[in-house]
């Protein structure tokens, strides 16, 4: 088994993401996983282990020159990443036997960063289709293997807990995962103002500038949620939401919440993104603004049928954390076997 480092891209707290979802996956097939953390350990902690075989650090330096030439002596070194702007940081510190390339979103800001990352990673993965695509088109001479998102398994069987307080009475549809700038505030607004008499519920994080929906009695943003409490909440949800605009992040996104929504059962409405497509008919998909109102309309107007519940919760139990665990080990066992 190797170490595999995940260099400084965000914080481990940080809503539950794929970086912290495969570094966990990872650490239970037996590698030893380093995350370098972003916020710092208390002073007499150089690791926390917060998974098994998942250690946070945040002391580089004692890293780089006390523990890495330790771990270097019996096992390869791996560094996974996702940024395409650490490139430089991970050869110079890390100096690593291999490294994975995971290309799981498509921001704007990064791709001047993408052509230098791609030319010296051993491997690159993909979180979509489209992402696979056009990684092959541009370099068809390096190997690259397509890992979408997936349902975590505690999502799978939620025990009854009783309504969380912050959630008003009445139909719920409800959006879960970041509050940024590609959610169609626009069309947000608009299913609040054509169905007064149900509560549109918001939980995620903020990201950048959003809508003021104060003038709207039945939006509730709740802010973020630890992702262990968002179990508290799905039972609870009539229609959960992806309501995104058309948008290079969001055409190549394959949304977690998608998996997590349907593994605890609950109808799925979505723009009609490229991997959520894929996903019908076990999730209903929306083109146009006036096509997501009347199939909204129709989900509340008729209730869920069991037959599609065990579907969508069925269509999730193929796509779990569990098995993209599996395909990220044999990335790694394959790559440094080609390195040998």
């Amino acid at each position: 088994m190797a170490v595999v480092i995940y260099p400084q891209t965000l914080n481990w707290t940080y809503m539950k993401q794929r970086p912290q979802q495969l570094m966990t996956q990872l650490g239970a097939l037996g590698h030893q996983v380093f995350f370098e953390n972003q916020s710092p350990l208390p002073l007499d902690q150089e690791f926390i282990e917060v998974e098994k075989n998942v250690f946070l650090f945040t002391d580089t330096q004692t890293f780089i020159y006390r523990t890495l030439p330790q771990l270097r002596k019996q096992h390869s070194i791996v560094v996974w990443t996702t940024w395409s702007k650490l490139r430089t940081r991970i050869y110079t510190l890390f100096n690593p036997d291999a490294v994975i390339y995971d290309c799981c979103d498509e921001f704007p800001q990064w791709a001047k960063y993408e052509h230098k990352m791609v030319e010296s990673a051993d491997h690159l993965v993909a979180t979509a289709e489209v992402i696979q695509t056009r990684l092959s088109l541009a370099y068809p001479e390096k190997k690259i293997t397509l890992i979408p998102n997936g349902a975590d398994t505690s999502f799978f069987q939620i025990p009854y807990q009783e309504r969380p307080s912050d959630l008003p009475s009445g139909p719920i549809v409800a959006y879960i995962g970041a509050w940024a700038y590609w959610v169609d505030h626009a069309l947000f607004t608009k299913l609040a103002t054509v169905f007064p008499h149900v509560q549109f519920i918001s939980i995620g994080a903020p990201y950048g500038d959003t809508h003021d929906y104060s003038n709207l009695p039945n939006v509730h943003i709740l802010g973020e949620k630890p992702h262990d409490q968002l179990k508290r909440y799905l039972p609870y949800i009539d229609v959960a939401l992806i309501p995104f605009q058309y948008h290079p992040i969001t055409l190549a996104t394959n949304p977690i919440k998608a998996y997590e929504y349907m593994a605890a059962g609950v109808r799925v409405l979505s723009t009609a993104l490229p991997e959520c497509i894929l996903m019908e008919p076990h999730i209903t998909t929306a083109t146009t603004h006036d096509d997501f109102i009347n199939k909204l309309s129709l989900m509340l107007n008729n209730p869920d049928n069991q037959d599609q519940r065990l579907a969508r919760i069925a269509y999730a139990q193929q796509h779990r954390w569990v098995d993209r665990g599996i395909q990220a080990d044999l990335v790694i066992q394959s790559t440094l076997a080609t390195k040998r």
